[in-house]
């Protein structure tokens, strides 16, 4: 049943009535002066709040709020937009970087298409314009927006900030079209190192993917419009927390479509010109988009009573409740045979498996290589680069390995102090300093051993990632090291400098030296160029492709880029001890930490301990060597059986990839419990 209500619609379009909404209505104007004063733009121009705030637990946002309105220009193909800011203490430019006064970014995507797509941005500070594009060729559709298209004026009066903006939009200034925009404004404190982060639409990672954008409606100036409200059932998936959007798109004109935010009760309403609509998900898995955690027990959804729906002038369309139901995973088939079914599976029973998994999480491509009686018995790359175009993978595709580059580094470590270049034991600032965290004695227990076993003291990432401890300051160490487990990427790139000291020769240098030609990994890289571009698959997560540069640099924790088949030999190699003596084998199966239920990586239920620089799971079949690798937009994991010589290889370009490993390893190895 759908009803309509007529109600004041013009006391929405009307005034300086400030909207707390993520979609913004954008009226044709006059030029207008981009001199940072706002006398000259209409008194019926829409304001919206920025209300999503990030601050540091001592800081306060009492002092900083901000409104914005938008408007346009068609003959002259401009956008204009103007930004009120609250802020009581005004840092402005010091001689330093952007990034210690108050600043804003500006994310537009003037493509905007429902599939996703890769916004750039503006960043605006007194005496700065800079501007942002994701590198590469993938999405090059808001590249157009150059440095000389943009004007910014920002001008202080009192304790209010105001930003204005002239944007040059070529062609993509049409009514009855839609815009994606958002804002970052980043506000510092005089005397404080913190900083008060606040955006229109919540969220960060604004960059890498325009779902995460606020939407504009550009509309002619007598454009008659109208409201919609619906509920999203959530109750019978109990996915509060995950599914907080939903697409509405015009059937008359694909180019106006918008993403309504869904309140914690599943409630949602827009403001739409005139006209006939659908409902389209957006999410389609009750994990959130951009999660990249382990075993979150993901499922497919189904949307019931997506019927199309209109709008009419001054009315509210009031919608059916929306039904949610879980789709049901592919069922793992059973292998009727004595031993482990990876032991005596077909390889087209595989492909029927890997089809209907990939289908099920949306995976664009897979690498996956499956090894048993020490032979590979299983090779393929399907699948395609990017949801953007069905350009497809092959064995020389290369996906993101992640953190499986640990165990690579693990290997080199291993290698060099076999030969006596590096003591697993002295303490590292003995070869190497570490000036960030230098200053507590305890990173003077740091030894090589304690870094290879996750037991460092150092978080995960300190400064951001690698390289980026050079512009960083000083920490302290979460604990003493050797003391307790903690994951550590930086431990690992701390390591790295300590070997190309003792050796004299770059990361690149030792990986080609100590991997690449005695393992016999052929065409993968341990850091990106511009030549490989070609080569990569896209970074997804869900079913929305993610742009985001890539590691340049040599880090031992995350940098390698290859596929399942060209890394096969590596694991074959370890799998049969080659390449090292028995003594740096048995490093590898030894524990050395042990890992808590609620620490453990892969399955809880399995015990687990991290060696050397590899993961073991302890099964009823045996020792599993393993490592996983997971950067949000691709999944990939090894595992192998010394002693059965049996493993798998999997590559993903998907945040899925992760469920996908997850139901190839109940498939081929049973329970693991």
């Amino acid at each position: 049943m759908r009803t309509l209500f007529p109600f004041a619609i013009l006391l929405f379009l009307l005034g300086k009535t400030v909207q707390a909404q993520e979609v913004a209505l954008a009226y044709p104007v006059e030029t207008i002066n981009i001199d940072g004063n706002f006398s000259d733009w209409p008194a019926s121009v829409n304001w919206y709040r920025m209300r999503h705030t990030y601050q540091n637990d001592d800081e306060s946002n009492e002092d900083f709020a901000a409104q914005f309105a938008v408007a346009y220009n068609m003959p002259t193909q401009t956008l204009f937009i103007a930004i009120k800011v609250l802020d009581d203490d005004f840092v402005g430019a010091n001689g330093e970087s952007h990034t210690t006064q108050d600043h804003m970014l500006l994310y537009l995507d003037a493509a905007h298409t429902i599939d996703g797509g890769t916004p750039m941005f503006y960043v605006a500070t007194d005496r700065i314009l800079e501007v942002h594009h994701k590198p590469g060729t993938f999405d090059t559709r808001n590249h157009f927006l150059t440095k000389d298209k943009a004007q910014v004026a920002r001008k202080r009066m009192g304790n209010t900030l105001q930003y204005e903006w002239k944007i040059t939009m070529d062609d993509h200034i049409k009514p009855d079209t839609s815009l994606g925009l958002d804002f970052m404004l980043i506000d510092h404190d005089t005397g404080s190192d913190n900083e008060t982060v606040l955006v229109w639409k919540d969220g960060f990672g604004k960059s890498y993917g325009s779902q995460k954008l606020g939407d504009v409606l550009l509309l002619d100036q007598g454009a008659e419009a109208g409201k919609v409200k619906g509920k999203l059932d959530l109750k019978s998936i109990e996915a509060k927390e995950t599914i907080n959007s939903m697409n509405i798109v015009s059937r008359e004109k694909p180019e106006i479509w918008l993403q309504a935010t869904l309140d914690t009760t599943g409630y949602f309403q827009a403001f739409l010109p005139v006209g006939e609509y659908e409902l389209r998900p957006n999410r389609r898995y009750t994990s959130p988009i951009n999660s990249s955690g382990f075993n979150q027990n993901t499922r497919k959804l189904e949307y019931g009573n997506m019927t199309p729906f209109r709008i009419d002038a001054q009315e509210t369309t009031v919608l059916d409740s929306i039904q949610l139901k879980i789709i049901s995973k592919p069922k793992i088939p059973t292998i009727h045979s004595e031993g482990l079914p990876i032991e005596s599976v077909s390889t087209n029973e595989i492909d029927a498996f890997v089809s209907d998994w990939k289908e099920y999480w949306q995976i664009p491509a897979v690498s996956i290589v499956l090894i048993r009686n020490n032979k590979v018995f299983f090779d393929k790359t399907i699948g395609v680069k990017s949801n953007f175009k069905a350009e497809k993978v092959d064995h020389t595709t290369l996906f993101e390995a992640a953190s499986i580059t640990k165990s690579v580094f693990a290997v080199i470590v291993l290698r060099l102090a076999e030969k006596g270049l590096l003591d697993l034991d002295k303490p590292l600032y003995q070869y190497l300093t570490f000036p960030n965290i230098d200053k507590d004695e305890r990173s003077k227990l740091l030894t090589a051993r304690i870094v290879l076993g996750h037991r460092s003291g150092l978080p995960n990432w300190a400064w951001g990632g690698p390289g980026s401890w050079k512009g960083g300051g000083e920490i302290r160490l979460g604990f003493e090291p050797g003391t307790q487990f903690g994951y550590s990427g930086e431990a690992f790139n701390y390591l790295g400098r300590v070997v190309e000291k003792i050796t004299g020769k770059s990361l690149q240098a030792l990986y080609e030296e100590e991997i690449e030609k005695p393992f016999g990994i052929k065409n993968s890289h341990f850091y990106y160029t511009d030549a490989q571009e070609k080569r990569f698959a896209l970074g997804h997560t869900h079913q929305y492709p993610q742009i985001k540069e890539k590691e340049r640099i040599a880090s031992p924790a995350s940098s390698l880029s290859t596929n399942a088949h060209l890394f096969k030999n590596f694991v074959l190699n370890l799998m049969n001890e080659k390449k090292m003596r028995k003594s740096s084998y048995e490093l590898i199966y030894t524990p050395y930490t042990v890992l808590k239920p609620e620490q453990k990586i892969y399955d809880p239920e399995t015990p687990q301990y991290i060696s050397h620089g590899f993961f073991v799971q302890d099964t009823p079949h045996g020792k599993l060597i393993a490592h996983g690798g997971n950067n949000g937009d691709y999944d990939c994991k090894f595992a192998y059986n010394p002693d059965k010589k049996y493993g798998y290889i999997v590559f993903t370009n998907s945040n899925l990839g992760d469920e996908f490993v997850r139901a190839l390893e109940q498939y081929l190895l049973g329970s693991t419990e």
